[in-house]
């Protein structure tokens, strides 16, 4: 009788250390129907301290087509200025659809598009300008040429005067995101896209012109073709108060010329076209990100840290695994539970207040790196993307049943249970701390059997910032563990 009331016991601590973990590891799921009656299950819960620190994020790796485009400031997270290093894509063969009149260009000019952006998130669909800040702050934008070729360095910090001659801009124009020259009814109608246009020296379009003509292999492949144009350098040069959100796609380069055809009656005329060249995927394009006045945020501070994107600050996590690995005993003991959440403090309440980021992603320190740049994607094991999670019959045992990456109800963003992570490192690395980052990230997902499964993850463009709680109680962690005791 002794004995099923021990087995029981062992059955009872065992799922109440599963529900208090919110666990879905399979060590965790292992049954104790199976427990031979000699041997006897211990459950222990072990509280340890986390410490959280915030460290600077000069740059982040950006291969991605999303671009910001601006200067905007802060009270709390300072001032952000962002500009794009752009290529055009070129057609294997290509030539002027039609032959200008007299072999001249007219006019040439830079197209940088930011459409009204739609789309949805689980159930609810949503839309609206792609800016930041004051709409009807007046901005400047210059374009220069870039005359070296461009690295496939693709962080947010090379230097522009690597690349360009800064004394001889090719164009710059003043304007407001929000352009009030636009009528409503243009505005609203469903193929408006607003835009800045940058006018350009027709001579680069007689450039482009007169190449097609005396070397032709120059357009026989995008690598020739990004030796004679390496590309443009777009930067903000007046204004702050307000950034566009862009795509490398939606910058275009357009040269206007006349050519001659004959209408019905044999009468030559005229009739304008135009010459498209545009940003693409296919070749370089990079977002610069310059980040002033955030001393203030690396200021040690125990009730909280900082996170914020883009790049600028993150927030350092480190486990004490080598404490853990000696109170715990590892040798002889499972980790079946360790669930990690991150409390934050709501926003700040001026205008244009940064909202907290959209997810985060937990990962070790020393795999940052590698991550982004093999295009990695959370594996529940060593890297973990941030969900919502509830109380109740709704709860979320991972991300892949919420597209959400926070609770704005908890003011929470939760990985679950973690237990993986920190066994891995205990096995590799027992004698030294687990550091981890904690980064700010915009995510892809596909929806299918009523999960949603990460495609992509990119360091967040997003203009985005938030607190995390550290005080004493918000960093304190629960290790569950079991260990099997033989009885003699």
């Amino acid at each position: 009788m002794k004995k099923g009331l021990d087995k029981l016991a062992v059955v009872l601590c065992l799922f109440t250390g599963l529900v208090l973990s919110s666990c879905d590891d399979d060590l965790t799921r292992v049954g104790t129907s199976i427990l031979p009656p000699e041997d006897k299950v211990t459950v222990y819960s072990d509280t340890f301290q986390m410490k959280a620190s915030t460290i600077r994020l000069d740059s982040v790796y950006a291969k991605t087509t999303d671009c910001l485009l601006g200067e905007m400031y802060d009270p709390l997270y300072g001032t952000i200025k962002t500009d794009v290093f752009c290529q055009f894509y070129c057609e294997e063969g290509f030539k002027f659809a039609k032959t200008p009149y007299e072999g001249k260009v007219d006019s040439a000019e830079l197209i940088i598009f930011y459409p009204y952006y739609t789309g949805s998130l689980g159930l609810f669909s949503y839309g609206g300008l792609t800016v930041y800040g004051d709409t009807t702050t007046s901005m400047q934008v210059t374009v220069y040429p870039v005359n070296k070729q461009l690295k496939k360095n693709f962080y947010t910090n090379d230097n522009p005067e690597n690349y360009c001659d800064m004394q001889n801009p090719l164009g710059a124009v003043s304007y407001t995101a929000y352009d009030m020259t636009i009528s409503d009814s243009l505005r609203t109608s469903d193929n408006f896209s607003p835009f800045i246009r940058v006018k350009l020296p027709a001579d680069l379009g007689q450039k482009f012109y007169d190449e097609t003509i005396r070397n032709p292999a120059t357009f026989q492949s995008q690598s020739a073709f990004n030796k004679f144009f390496p590309g443009i350098y777009i930067t903000n040069t007046y204004g702050s108060g307000c950034l566009i959100k862009t795509a490398g796609e939606n910058i275009s380069m357009r040269m206007f010329y006349n050519y001659a055809e004959q209408d019905a009656a044999g009468q030559d005329s005229l009739i304008l076209a135009a010459q498209w060249f545009y940003g693409s995927k296919d070749v370089i394009q990079i977002n610069r990100f310059i980040n002033d006045n955030i001393d203030q945020l690396l200021v040690d501070n125990p009730a909280h840290t900082y996170i914020k994107s883009p790049a600028g600050v993150c927030t350092r996590l480190v486990l004490p695994t080598t404490e853990i690995s000696r109170e715990l005993d590892i040798n002889d003991r499972f980790i079946n539970g360790f669930t990690l959440n991150l409390k934050y403090l709501p926003e700040e309440e001026w205008n244009y207040a940064y909202s907290p980021p959209n997810y985060l992603l937990l990962l070790p320190e020393d795999s940052v790196t590698t991550f982004f740049e093999k295009g990695s994607v959370e594996n529940s094991v060593t890297s973990f993307i941030s969900y919502m999670a509830t109380d109740g019959q709704n709860s979320y045992a991972s991300s892949i049943k919420t597209p959400y990456g926070y609770s704005s109800y908890t003011r929470t963003y939760s990985f679950g249970n973690i237990s993986t992570l920190l066994k891995t490192h205990i096995e590799n690395s027992p004698d030294k701390d687990l550091s981890l980052l904690v980064l700010p990230v915009d995510r892809t997902y596909t929806y299918y059997e009523y999960s949603y499964y990460t495609s992509a993850l990119f360091n967040s463009f997003n203009l985005s910032g938030v607190k995390i709680r550290t005080g004493e109680e918000d960093m304190k962690v629960v290790v569950l563990s079991s260990k099997f005791e033989n009885k003699e």
